[in-house]
């Protein structure tokens, strides 16, 4: 998979860090994340089509990368996104880093979270439960 860093998911990501409450425990940590774009698409079980990953940055690969985790947009599947259903995007995959503070050795420890039903109930309270269906319909289409 071949991966460029983006600008524009760096800018909301920033942004959804610094506005939404949800994400406060990003703001208040030092975790540092890399916003990618890639223009390969992705599939699961050859079917259902990958948004976005989010991935944490294993530590055999920090010696050339100081960012703990990177967000993957896959462009050919996101690229029919309006800008609000890019933000969802990013903001469903912000809510999948975790973040765990060792007292005793006095540092914050990153994980994926796993997706969980209070994590997709604040996408669902807050954008409703077919923020990208006119999306699907348009890849249904194509």
């Amino acid at each position: 998979m071949h991966a460029i860093p983006s600008q524009m998911y760096k800018e909301i990501g920033q942004e959804l860090i610094e506005t939404m409450p949800e994400l406060a425990y990003i703001k208040a940590s030092e975790v540092k994340i890399a916003y990618l774009v890639s223009d390969n698409p992705k599939k699961e079980n050859k079917t259902k089509m990958i948004y976005a990953e989010t991935e944490k940055i294993p530590d055999k690969y920090k010696w050339g990368m100081k960012e703990d985790f990177s967000i993957t947009v896959f462009s050919p599947h996101a690229n029919l996104f309006n800008e609000e259903q890019r933000k969802i995007l990013i903001f469903q995959q912000l809510l999948k880093i975790g973040i765990d503070y060792d007292d005793l050795k006095n540092e914050e420890k990153y994980f994926v979270r796993e997706p969980d039903v209070v994590d997709f109930s604040v996408i669902i309270n807050k954008y409703g439960v077919d923020w990208k269906e006119t999306q699907q319909r348009l890849f249904d289409e194509l």
